[in-house]
């Protein structure tokens, strides 16, 4: 089984990353994929946000997602502002590159 830690950074570029991060899950149906957002891309992950059934059909498939605390604290959101079962991580390359030791591969969208 493949393990994926994959980043998004871009808030602008959320539907290509989405659309990357689906092809990614129908490539691997059975791969172990984890998503950190940072900088802008947190914005995605709010109870607001207008594409918020694409990220929920990402998570109902398997991929767990999580924003980066650092950025919500740099943007001024709060995690209660999150939409559901979204994690978080206290700083998202810390995250990465624990993943990578773990032997992960490492995907920037």
């Amino acid at each position: 089984m493949h393990n994926v830690i994959v980043n998004g950074n871009d808030f602008e570029k959320m539907n290509l990353i989405l659309k990357q991060i689906k092809n990614l899950r129908d490539a691997m149906p059975d791969g172990n994929i984890e998503i950190v957002f940072t900088r802008s891309a947190v914005k995605a992950l709010l109870k607001n946000y207008e594409n918020i059934d694409k990220i929920n059909d990402l998570i109902k498939s398997g991929i767990k997602f999580f924003a980066c605390e650092n950025s919500l604290k740099e943007l001024k959101i709060d995690k209660s502002e999150l939409a559901e079962n979204i994690g978080t991580v206290r700083a998202g390359v810390m995250e990465i590159v624990e993943k990578q030791e773990l032997g992960y591969s490492y995907l920037q969208l």
